[in-house]
């Protein structure tokens, strides 16, 4: 449980898609990625009693796949 006036910071992969993973650096896996929109998921945070206080979206680096990535940070009220 996060006490009142503690902070959340959230990151996340940007988009509406899924990807999904059968090997990941030399292992067999069965995962899928989901990618969120900011937007949702800062609502969804302000829904529950966070204040979002800061957003940031940044381009992947070139040792990245190749996609955006979100970061939120959040405080409860």
């Amino acid at each position: 449980m996060l006490r009142p006036s503690g902070l959340l910071l959230l990151s996340f992969h940007i988009g509406e898609e899924v990807r999904h993973l059968d090997e990941w650096w030399g292992h067999d896996v069965d995962v899928d990625f989901r990618f969120l929109a900011p937007s949702h998921i800062a609502g969804l945070l302000e829904e529950a009693g966070f204040e979002v206080t800061m957003r940031m979206e940044r381009a992947s680096y070139a040792t990245e796949v190749d996609t955006r990535r979100a970061y939120l940070l959040a405080r409860r009220t």
